[in-house]
Order: C-alpha cells, then sequence, then structure tokens
C-alpha cells in the first residue's frame, strides 16, 4: 500500500474532517426522521446523501429534480442549436 493510501486513525471526537482530494466534507446534526428520509431516498434512488439531502431542498422549494448525471438533459430552447 502507498503512503498516500495508508488507513488513517480514526478521528477523536469533535475533531473535523480533512479535505482530502479536493473534496470537501460538511457535518451536520439532523432529528431522527430527517436521517431515516435522507437514508431512504438514498436507498431508493441509488444517490449520496448529499445528492438526497439536494433532492429534498429542491423539493421542499417547489423546484424540479435534477436529471441523473447519466442522463442527457433535452433542452427546450431552440434558440441553440
Amino acid at each position: 500500500m502507498s503512503e498516500s493510501h495508508r488507513p488513517r486513525p480514526p478521528r477523536r471526537y469533535g475533531e473535523q474532517p480533512r479535505s482530502q482530494a479536493g473534496r470537501h466534507f460538511i457535518q451536520t446534526q439532523v432529528r431522527t426522521d430527517v436521517y431515516l428520509r435522507v437514508r431512504e431516498l438514498m436507498e431508493a434512488r441509488n444517490l449520496s446523501a448529499s445528492g438526497a439531502v439536494h433532492h429534498l431542498l429542491r423539493e421542499r422549494f417547489g423546484l424540479p429534480p435534477l436529471p441523473p448525471f447519466d442522463q442527457q438533459q433535452t433542452s427546450t430552447d431552440s434558440s441553440h442549436g
């Protein structure tokens, strides 16, 4: 195993995760019902936690869900050709 891929020891209580490879981490505390809804959506739609939260936020504000990354977006704007 290379030096850059060795497992790190578990974080101590309250220790902030470090960003790796340009990725950012956000930690939050939610009520159990919110956590269960996020987990349900993750499993039902094969989403990451952030994808599920994003979907729920869009749904809450009456916005349509974003299409999956592997689905090509069709434009209704005929000015682009």
